[in-house]
């Protein structure tokens, strides 16, 4: 599968697992805006693994589905279109979307 159709792909299934990741983060917010002790219990809910996991998982499909977004309204603007572009530019949004992973766990968990 060529890298264009790899990061379309991908960029799709971000935008699907945001949509989801964005249901948990509304609640995490809501609850901690409700109150001290909700804010309390935010606040220690985001000192477990799992949350602190799922945090990482959403920082990174939001940094990945920005940086593929950006790429698609660059080529909608008629940039990249041929195939060494294309390629290239879609062999850089992934390997950004991983530095920005990496980056969002060293964030979270150092």
């Amino acid at each position: 599968m060529p890298a264009t159709a790899k990061a379309s792909i991908f960029h799709r299934v971000t935008g699907v697992a945001l949509f989801f990741a964005l249901t948990f983060v509304i609640w995490a917010w809501s609850e901690s805006l409700s109150s001290a002790e909700g804010f309390e219990f935010v606040k220690g809910l985001f000192s477990g693994f799992i949350a602190k996991f799922i945090a990482w998982g959403t920082i990174s499909v939001l940094a990945y589905h920005l940086i593929g977004g950006i790429r698609h309204i660059i080529m909608d603007m008629g940039h990249w279109e041929e195939l060494e572009s294309g390629n290239f530019s879609a062999k850089v949004a992934m390997a950004l979307g991983v530095v920005a992973s990496v980056l969002a766990g060293v964030w979270i968990w150092f």
